[in-house]
């Protein structure tokens, strides 16, 4: 008997639309653990972890394997192994791979974190006089004192020839902002724009002055270990497509978000912590800006079918998803999702639930006109029998 279809206006009724569909998520409490390992170092669009952790309490139980294709600042892979669930987790951009590799295989206390900072910063000053900075970009010379940039490219190095991403992103999360525990001139913190016209040299010299590295990166490590919690399930971690991902176990949930119709542009927001990872930027990141809608369809057919091989019988496969506004016409991802499950995959994916949230758009930049709405896609994969 052929199953029913799953779609944008057929959950229960045909005359239910994703909107009424959608419950308005809970009120919940700020998470505390972990949340020095969650703010690391910035990333826009970041998923809140109250969210995640909500998520991972109602679909899945400790013991689970939890898959994340689209791991992106490491929020949800954390939340999970905090949670007792085993942990697959992958991304395409070094910089995601490097925060989650950073939050999941942090050292376990401060004092062995402390002792490996101090093993990656002996010769320090020594191996930064060595540092050209006529081979460094103007453009990322431009955020920095001549000695600052050369100690922290240093220390970069060291991070990358001892294999230390956590290191490397403690790095990168002091690397710009305005503050005096920051190594850039003044400079936003999610965005890297100089705020020189705002904090003129002139006026602020002391802004413009050498900045040390080392304590400002004994500093953050207080910071992080104020709360970090003790990981002891498995975790595994790939930089990889997520229209390549793979699992070699059974995976009990998928809880990811995929990138929204390109309305975040991870490459300028986090260029110079993707210049620093590789000393270059990646161009094989771009994400084609024409005909946004399309490249999201077939992005998210191509997941489907990698996931759907993976998940288990029952399990689920859970969709974060942003609304997109764009030259005043409102891109709804969620709504290409459903209808792309309906076309393909109705056979092997039920549409549980759906939830909803507000979230509001902080870039820079931007005026702040009124709140986005995210939706949560909640898929269960069929039995062999279909139900």
């Amino acid at each position: 008997m052929e199953q029913p279809s799953v779609s944008y206006k057929s959950f229960e009724t045909r005359e239910m639309s994703l909107r009424t569909l959608a419950v308005r998520l809970p009120k919940m409490e700020a998470v505390t653990a972990g949340a020095g390992l969650n703010g690391i170092a910035p990333y826009i669009g970041r998923l809140r972890p109250e969210i995640a952790q909500f998520l991972v309490n109602r679909y899945t139980s400790p013991g689970d394997v939890i898959a994340d294709p689209f791991s992106g600042s490491g929020c949800i892979p954390l939340m999970a192994a905090v949670m007792g669930r085993h942990v697959i987790a992958s991304d395409m951009s070094p910089y995601a791979v490097l925060l989650t590799r950073a939050k999941l295989f942090a050292p376990p206390t401060i004092d062995q974190a402390m002792r490996r900072l101090a093993k990656l910063s002996v010769g320090l000053a020594e191996h930064a006089r060595r540092q050209d900075l006529r081979r460094i970009p103007q453009w990322v010379r431009s955020f920095f004192h001549a000695e600052t940039l050369r100690h922290a490219l240093t220390f970069r190095d060291a991070c990358v020839n001892a294999d230390e991403p956590f290191f490397l992103a403690c790095l990168l999360g002091i690397l710009h902002h305005q503050r005096p525990g920051f190594l850039s001139f003044p400079s936003g913190h999610l965005v890297p724009h100089l705020r020189d016209r705002a904090f003129p040299p002139a006026l602020f010299p002391e802004m413009y002055a050498q900045r040390e590295v080392v304590p400002r990166l004994q500093a953050k490590l207080q910071r992080i270990y104020r709360d970090a919690p003790r990981l002891d399930t498995d975790r595994r971690i790939m930089c990889v497509d997520a229209r390549l991902f793979s699992a070699a176990e059974p995976v009990d949930a998928v809880i990811t978000s995929p990138p929204y119709m390109n309305e975040l542009d991870y490459i300028r927001d986090n260029r110079l912590r993707l210049w620093f990872i590789d000393r270059r930027i990646p161009s094989e990141l771009e994400i084609p800006k024409r005909k946004p809608e399309s490249y999201f369809r077939g992005l998210i057919d191509s997941v489907l079918d990698r996931l759907l091989r993976a998940v288990i019988p029952r399990g689920h496969i859970i969709l974060v998803l942003g609304e997109v506004t764009r030259n005043r016409r409102r891109l709804d991802p969620a709504r290409v999702t459903c209808d792309v499950v309906s076309q393909k995959y109705s056979a092997q994916l039920r549409l549980k639930e759906v939830w909803a949230d507000r979230i509001p758009d902080v870039r820079p930049g931007r005026v702040l006109t009124q709140a986005k709405r995210e939706h949560i896609l909640v898929f269960e994969v069929r039995g062999l029998n279909g139900r």
